[in-house]
């Protein structure tokens, strides 16, 4: 796995999981550059993605992952 790391030059694997219309599971990103109810914004050193919808909030964070949960509209990777 290293070397699939550093061939793409990712220091952090990222990792996202949708459950459904309720959930967003996020690991590998360690900044929250928005945060409201209606977006969430997400980022790394090389990676931004955007959570969209309404009643966003979140339900766990810590080093290694974070948990959006409400309703899910969108998810885009900027």
């Amino acid at each position: 796995m290293k070397w699939l790391l550093d061939f793409f030059k990712i220091t952090t694997p990222v990792f996202v999981e949708i459950r459904g219309r309720e959930t967003v599971l996020a690991e590998g990103y360690c900044r929250i550059e928005r945060y409201s109810p209606e977006q969430i914004i997400l980022a790394n050193e090389k990676y931004s993605i955007s959570v969209c919808g309404s009643g966003l909030d979140l339900r766990h964070l810590s080093e290694s992952a974070i948990a959006i949960d409400g309703r899910i509209d969108r998810v885009e990777f900027l």
